[in-house]
């Protein structure tokens, strides 16, 4: 009677052992689902706020607006090092009114082009970082540089500086 008392006690320690651990994965699972779904949530809530995506244009180029000096970005082609790469600098702003970055009011991404190629594009979170972006890139036989940025509000924008 005791062994089998004894494997009935193995059995069910066995048995409880085995739950505890389903448990505490489905506990961590919970929680890794609980930790995407505040991840989602807080990129919807960005999603949200960029509300224009109208490509934008200089309406007058003798005499642009304040908003639209603010979203044309200024391209600057400056040294070339050593290794063939030429530093190009994107601010988003021209004439020295410099687009702000405000939790709700932001330049949310900038895409560099070579002659049409997208070369490098940088996504920005809101309020956290200010629109400008500092490239090194081979300017060996290109024609023509082109930023193109998108402010959440008021829509994409581009410049181009041929060479």
């Amino acid at each position: 009677m005791e062994r089998r008392e004894v494997l009935k006690s193995i059995g069910l320690l066995s048995f409880v052992s085995a739950v505890g651990m389903f448990s505490a994965c489905t506990e961590k699972e919970q929680k890794e689902t609980h930790e995407e779904k505040e991840i989602k949530t807080v990129k919807s809530e960005e999603n949200e706020l960029i509300v224009n995506r109208q490509e934008m244009k200089i309406q007058d180029s003798e005499n642009p607006t304040k908003l639209e000096l603010k979203h044309t970005p200024e391209i600057v082609v400056k040294e070339e090092d050593g290794n063939g790469f030429t530093k190009v600098d994107v601010t988003i702003g021209s004439q020295g009114i410099i687009h702000p970055s405000a939790a709700d009011h932001w330049i949310d991404y900038m895409k560099l082009y070579l002659d049409g190629e997208l070369i490098s594009e940088i996504k920005t979170e809101a309020g956290k970082a200010r629109g400008f972006g500092s490239f090194y890139v081979k300017l060996e036989n290109v024609k023509m540089i082109k930023a193109e940025i998108g402010c959440n509000l008021h829509g994409i924008w581009e410049n181009t500086l041929s060479l």
